[in-house]
């Protein structure tokens, strides 16, 4: 017995299929997991962390820690950030960001790419 093909099955998977693309291709942002810092530059955008090291520890020049507590949206290299500070919150320890520190945006996959 063999089944014949339902051409109106054919629209509604495409559009089905192209819903799914769109939200699982969404640009959601990466999500601290911790309390991180990350560098920024004077125009408020996230930049390589080896801007702001230098040999105290201390940030330098037109560069500075950005602070950021757990929940908060990290910024990808480039972009601007929101949400933090520039001063620390008293009492809290801020790490490095890294993939342990950091759930990537989209469909929850995790990733390593310039998080630095």
């Amino acid at each position: 017995m063999t089944q014949k093909f339902d051409r109106r099955i054919l629209p509604i998977t495409s559009a089905v299929a192209a819903a799914l693309l769109a939200t699982g291709c969404s640009r959601s942002p990466d999500t601290a997991n911790a309390d991180v810092r990350v560098c920024r530059d004077a125009q408020g955008r996230r930049v390589e962390d080896s801007n702001c090291r230098s040999h105290s520890g201390v940030a330098t020049g037109a560069f500075v820690w950005y602070f950021l507590n757990r929940g908060s949206a990290v910024a990808r290299v480039g972009q601007p950030l929101s949400g933090g500070s520039i001063a620390p919150s008293f009492g809290k320890s801020y790490g490095q960001v890294s993939p342990a520190t950091v759930t990537r945006g989209g469909l929850g996959l995790s990733g390593r790419s310039t998080l630095s």
